[in-house]
Formats: structure tokens, sequence, C-alpha cells
């Protein structure tokens, strides 16, 4: 059983000022997923997230964290965390390691 999971190569998906590379652990936990994200403004449409949690840990950079309405600064070391069903959106240019609980799925997120 694969243990050790290398960054892809390429971009999993582009979106609304984002990029993102997903790291294949389906076959080891469909109840965690891990993704880098890497944006030079932010993420561009405020989301609500219906199914995961999502902890975004800052890599490089900084940022504000608009959520459920109260915006907060974010730096590098930080970990922001981000309860399903709470509006939220975005900004600064940051590299972060995102943990979506469970594994995240298009059809899951609602945009606003």
């Amino acid at each position: 059983m694969q243990h050790i999971f290398h960054l892809p190569n390429g971009y999993s998906f582009e979106k609304v000022g984002i990029k993102g590379k997903i790291f294949d652990t389906k076959n080891l936990s469909d109840k965690v997923e891990f993704s880098i994200i890497e944006t030079e403004n932010g993420h561009e449409t405020k989301i609500i997230e219906k199914e995961c949690i999502f902890s975004y840990y800052i890599l490089e950079g900084t940022g504000v964290f608009e959520i459920d309405g109260q915006k907060e600064q974010c730096d590098k070391g930080d970990l922001v965390v981000i309860p399903k069903g709470l509006p939220f959106q975005y900004a600064g240019a940051m590299k972060m390691l995102l943990i979506s609980v469970p594994w995240w799925f298009p059809e899951q997120e609602v945009t606003l």
C-alpha cells in the first residue's frame, strides 16, 4: 500500500482565481482529501460548502478570509478552519495546504 504521495506535476483544477493540485490518496482513505491551493488574488466568489470541513494551512503568503461575514487576517503558518455550511471567501496571494473532510466534489458547493 502506498504511504508517500508526491505533489502532482499538473494542476487538477483551475477556477475563480485559484489553482489546485489534489494528492491521489483515495485508495488510502475516502474520508480526507489533501490539496495544494495557489492563488495570486484569492477566491473570486463566495461559496458555501455543504458537506466538507475545509482546513487551510497557509504555506506561503498572506491574506484575508471572510467566514460567515467575519474577516480575519492570515499569514504563513496559520491554520484556517471552515465548518461546513458557512459562507466564505478569501483574498490575497497565498499557497495553502487544503485538508477536506470528507473528499470534496463540485456538486457539494453552492456559489453565492
